[in-house]
């Protein structure tokens, strides 16, 4: 594991696959890592992908989802192989990987007093591919979301769903076997669901969860010209094989991308299915492209209405405005 930590935050990066297992920001945990990790009998079962192995924290997929256009492993190589580690610090580091269609170069960094994990992406592509960082948040009570308002909902089937699949919904009210339900509220019965929220469209976008038993909000910006879909992955105890077998609870997965959502890579590709009906890129095209995503922590539960980046990161909540530190030129 490659350590790294700054005043006030640290990570852990795991070069074999590239996961960020651990982010603890103000003493407090933020990310959630599968409690397989160390279980020898799960880690040695080459059945399984190590994506699933491994899984834990934050990675990237290059491509996201089932790779039924090239057979690459879930969420390809980036999350199922080793890196390179290029260079490091104490609070930074680089590395690289080569993908199906291109190679890619990650940048994390902390600072001093930024409660912050910075993540930038350098694709260099020779072939469209879809793309998505996968963070996980475990809320052990629930939550609440908040983001930039999204245009439509779109669900998938899933193995034990909360919300009706195959269903678009403009806001955030879905339609349920009884009755509607607000998105923004985390379901706390055993279950699995799969949501893709679309919009906006350009500019800074982000989306928070205020965590009811932590009593913090964690929050996630990207560029939406970049990343313009927001794919909710809602599982609690209903995932019963190997290695999950119930044991991945109160865990939502807030994972922007662009892609098809569940519709799979060739989908995207071919600019088919419900996402590219919506109007929206599928694809990263040939070429580089630089990403960046930040996560935050909050240590107060906020339900966030607005963000805005200038001289510094300012947040509209429902406790009254909010300044946050953080690097004003990164989303430059």
């Amino acid at each position: 594991m490659i350590r790294l930590a700054a005043r006030g935050v640290r990570a852990e990066w795991e070069p074999g696959c590239g996961h960020v297992p651990v982010l603890e920001i103000g003493g407090a945990k933020v990310l959630h890592a599968a409690p397989w990790r160390r279980e020898p009998a799960i880690q040695a079962d080459a059945s399984i992908p190590l994506v699933d192995r491994r899984l834990g924290g934050t990675f990237v997929c290059a491509p996201f989802g089932q790779d039924d256009a090239d057979g690459g492993p879930p969420h390809g190589l980036a999350a199922n192989a080793p890196w390179t580690l290029t260079r490091a610090s104490p609070s930074a580091l680089t590395a690289r990987r080569a993908l199906a269609r291109g190679r890619i170069e990650a940048r994390i960094a902390l600072r001093d007093d930024e409660p912050v994990l910075y993540q930038t992406h350098v694709l260099e592509l020779d072939a469209p591919c879809t793309f998505a960082h996968h963070p996980m948040i475990q809320a052990r009570a629930g939550g609440r979301l908040s983001a930039s308002p999204p245009e439509a909902a779109l669900t998938w089937r899933a193995e034990a769903p909360v919300y009706a699949p195959d269903q678009r919904a403009e806001g955030w009210t879905v339609a349920t076997p009884t009755g509607p339900r607000d998105l923004r509220d985390l379901p706390l019965a055993p279950h699995e669901d799969f949501v893709a929220l679309t919009g906006p469209r350009t500019g800074l976008a982000w989306t928070a969860l205020r965590r009811t038993a932590e009593a913090d909000t964690i929050l996630i910006l990207r560029r939406a010209e970049q990343l313009p879909l927001t794919l909710l992955w809602l599982t609690n105890g209903a995932r019963q094989a190997p290695p999950w077998s119930g044991r991945f609870r109160n865990v939502i997965g807030i994972e922007h991308a662009v892609c098809a959502g569940a519709d799979g890579t060739a989908a995207a590709l071919s600019r088919s299915g419900r996402v590219a009906a919506e109007g929206l890129p599928t694809a990263l095209r040939p070429g580089r492209h630089t990403i960046p995503h930040a996560i935050l922590r909050l240590p107060e539960p906020l339900e966030i209405e607005d963000v805005a980046l200038s001289d510094r990161l300012t947040l509209q909540t429902d406790r009254g405005p909010r300044t946050v530190p953080f690097d004003r030129s990164y989303f430059a």
